[in-house]
């Protein structure tokens, strides 16, 4: 997560991080966030908890959706269907997710 962070810094975007699901969630309120990228399976709340608490917002105010796992038994298909932009498997090139995001906001 920090080497996440630190990346996302470097390449000029402002984070916020969260340890767990609910701590997420949090970080949702009052918040104008642009991109998430969440693990699937995370402590306390999941990251689909989270893409359904962002489904709510309205549509000019949602953020991109990413999703990471390092598990092999995540239904990707359904992720994106309920609106991830993507998923990606760990190990991933961040480098590549970076351009990914930046490419998606412009």
């Amino acid at each position: 997560l920090e080497l996440m962070v630190e990346e996302f810094q470097d390449n000029g975007f402002e984070v916020h991080s969260a340890c767990c699901g609910n701590d997420a969630i949090k970080v949702l309120e009052g918040k104008k966030i642009h991109a998430i990228l969440s693990d699937f399976k995370m402590p306390n709340g999941t990251g689909m908890a989270i893409l359904e608490i962002v489904n709510t917002f309205p549509a000019t105010d949602r953020p991109l959706f990413y999703f990471c796992s390092g598990q092999s038994d995540v239904p990707v298909k359904e992720c994106i269907s309920k609106g991830a932009k993507n998923f990606f498997t760990k190990p991933f090139d961040l480098d590549e997710l970076i351009t990914e995001i930046k490419g998606h906001l412009g």
